[in-house]
């Protein structure tokens, strides 16, 4: 009888596996290799880990299996431990009872093989092994395990590695998950494993970054609401350990999210920080927590400190001098704007036209005089956002493929992202220091007037459609006038539409992470923001700056600007 209790199958008759042998052995979906050595024999999955290739043609040494088509190696007398290679190989269990080979099929149970696979995972992130992350992931998916959980894991993984505070590589996954939802069974997976990837890339053998400890906000500041205050002024005064010390306090001391999330609000608005970045990574920030749950608001928000405090206050260089003058002459008052929302008309139209084709001054006036009137800001934030669209059609490619010059397609997808962050934040948080961002917004959209196609080219008529993988393929193939046409002359399903932006994203039309971070944060922003302003420009504008070929390493550049630099040359001078 056997030893113990399990589905146990006969497999193969003993007098059938000679020393040496190997047979192939099929139970439902399971391919299962035995092999006999001069010491035991042994039940293998017969799939690589690698590759899926079959293990019943490999070599065997002793005890050592050895994979015919790339050469990775197992120990069967260790379980199947990989010595050379990657992840380990499923073994079974084996007995032989009466001239038969029985091998014991169950399936371990979810909560035993779940951190085994979380283990696999992880490792696979630190060397960036796409195929382990990609098999590991599905493993997990195949025991039930929800995408939540994959992305907790690569949240856990990545956000303490960030030297510098938050970046890309999260606020990529984040949207990954949520395009997640725009796939069908087990593609499902796809946009988190991409989002998984540039997470790994990213942060690749970076170490923990030091943080400093939490602090009592009502021990150091006197109450929770000073602490609140003067989180602000931290940031401003670039005392990094000190802001995030009181963040984490904050956090510990059970403040209200909406509390904490104000606070990071008015730091990120006193000045435009980081050409839009802080704005979009609070916007990932607080949409991740709500997918994995506020007790991971420490890992999750702390990195932002950093971030904030290390970036570029935007509104100290020469390019928005004009626009601050304007702001300063006209004294706003952000407190009695807000109070007077909806009460007065909106010249839409002209508010276009200022804030694309006019000077920084006439962008300004335009916007203030809107607020003024008392324009609700959610129309502004919506002809803004159409505005933004549009400067992404206008866009001059040239610029982009041109090596010598400094700016591309990346300076321009911000518009979209910041304005689609903006609108979230001014969702949940409709106070006068959330209205700043709006003018930075705007500014943000007429500054980007520079990349303007030189000679405007004429644009394509809709081309009628209901077949959403045509708008895919436009993109795979690198056109930008198809794919702006056919988005513009789609006439299907609008949830296929959206699911033809989402795949265009996430598949492998970009080759550097941080191309492909913009192309999934650039596609998610507008299919949010089409739906918002009930106008399918904003996919439009995406799906162009998706086909468009792009510079993706910018390695000449560099060398040229390293030429300038050693020559003694100065930049920014003449801004």
């Amino acid at each position: 009888m056997m030893t113990n209790q399990g589905d146990w199958i006969p497999a193969v008759g003993v007098d059938d596996l000679p020393i040496g042998g190997r047979k192939l052995f099929r139970h439902y979906d399971k391919r299962i290799a035995v092999f006999r050595t001069e010491r035991e024999i042994y039940a293998i999955d017969n799939r690589c880990p690698h590759q899926g290739y079959a293990l019943l043609q490999g070599d065997v040494k002793e005890e050592t299996l050895t994979c015919a088509w790339h050469n990775w190696k197992f120990e069967l007398d260790e379980g199947g431990f990989c010595s050379f290679g990657g992840e380990s190989v499923r073994t079974y269990p084996v007995e032989v009872r009466g001239g038969q080979v029985f091998v014991d099929v169950t399936d371990p149970a979810a909560e035993v093989i779940a951190p085994q696979l979380f283990e696999s995972l992880l490792e696979a992130m630190g060397e960036v092994d796409i195929g382990r992350l990609a098999r590991d992931t599905m493993r997990l998916r195949q025991i039930g395990t929800p995408l939540i959980e994959v992305v907790r894991e690569g949240v856990n993984f990545g956000a303490p590695r960030m030297e510098y505070g938050w970046n890309h590589s999260l606020a990529t996954l984040t949207d990954c998950l949520n395009l997640a939802a725009m796939f069908e069974g087990e593609l499902q997976a796809f946009p988190v494993i991409q989002g998984m990837s540039v997470v790994s890339q990213n942060e690749v053998r970076r170490p923990i970054r030091p943080r400093p400890d939490p602090v009592d906000p009502v021990e150091v500041y006197g109450s929770v609401e000073e602490a609140l205050l003067a989180y602000p002024h931290l940031v401003n005064d670039e005392q990094s350990d000190q802001a995030e010390a009181l963040l984490r306090g904050l956090l510990a001391s059970g403040v209200a999210p909406d509390k904490v999330r104000h606070a990071l609000l008015s730091a990120i608005t006193d000045h435009f920080l980081g050409y839009g970045h802080p704005m979009i990574f609070a916007h990932k920030s607080f949409e991740l927590l709500d997918k994995i749950g506020w007790e991971e608001a420490d890992t999750v928000l702390s990195p932002l400190v950093p971030n904030m405090v290390l970036s570029t206050r935007y509104d100290r260089l020469p390019y928005m001098r004009k626009f601050l003058k304007a702001w300063e002459a006209a004294d706003v008052d952000l407190d009695a704007i807000v109070a007077k929302q909806n009460s007065g008309p909106f010249d839409a139209e002209g508010f276009r036209r200022a804030v694309l084709d006019g000077d920084p001054q006439t962008s300004f006036a335009a916007l203030n005089g809107a607020l003024e009137a008392g324009v609700d800001v959610g129309k502004i934030l919506n002809v803004t956002s159409a505005a933004a669209a549009e400067r992404f059609r206008r866009f001059d490619i040239d610029i982009d493929t041109d090596d010598t010059n400094e700016w591309g397609w990346l300076d321009v997808t911000h518009n979209m992202t910041y304005l689609d962050a903006l609108r979230w934040a001014w969702s949940v948080d409709p106070s006068p220091e959330v209205l700043r961002g709006l003018y930075h917004a705007v500014w943000f959209v007429n500054f980007t007037r520079r990349f303007d196609e030189r000679n405007p080219r004429v644009r394509q008529e809709p081309a009628v459609t209901s077949d959403a993988d045509s708008i895919v393929t436009a993109i795979r193939n690198k056109d930008p006038e198809g794919a702006e046409a056919l988005i513009a002359g789609y006439e299907g399903p609008a949830e296929e539409l959206r699911g033809a932006i989402a795949r265009g994203a996430s598949e492998d039309n970009s080759i550097a992470p941080i191309m492909v971070a913009h192309a999934v944060k650039t596609a998610r922003a507008s299919i949010i923001e089409s739906e918002a302003i009930g106008d399918r420009s904003p996919m439009i504008a995406a799906g162009r700056f998706m086909a468009s070929p792009k510079r993706e390493r910018f390695v000449y550049n560099a060398t040229l600007e390293a030429i300038a630099f050693t020559a003694g040359r100065s930049r920014g001078e003449g801004e």
